[in-house]
């Protein structure tokens, strides 16, 4: 399945994701880890759902929880939010006292909810 974000960019919804919705997400999150930005991890969700400051726990409310994770599922651990890029890997900012983004396994954050938009 096709699907085309505000920018008029054309995302191939792959087999598995959750959501037209996350594959945006994730779409804009893999944007952000390409142009190497240095930001938080609330940055990296408010840029791909186009809201607002938030705090990581505030985006629950944008999706519905879940409890095994698509990609393009939003990530919410104790302080820390991610997108989940599949194959056990999410795409964060702001880790290890660095605000990189960057992609590292989902065992990195240890207990978290999974939440499809």
């Amino acid at each position: 399945m096709n699907i085309t974000t505000a920018s008029s960019t054309k995302i191939q919804v792959a087999e598995g994701s959750g959501s037209a919705t996350g594959a945006s997400i994730l779409a804009s999150a893999r944007a952000q880890l390409a142009a190497g930005l240095i930001q938080d991890c609330t940055v990296l969700l408010e840029r791909a759902l186009g809201t607002g400051d938030l705090g990581p726990a505030q985006f629950a409310a944008y999706g519905t929880p879940v409890s095994t994770p698509a990609p393009g599922d939003i990530v919410i651990s104790a302080g820390h939010v991610a997108v989940y890029a599949g194959n056990g890997q999410v795409i964060s900012s702001g880790m290890n006292g660095a605000n990189l983004t960057m992609q590292h396994p989902l065992s990195d954050l240890g207990a978290v909810s999974f939440y499809r938009a």
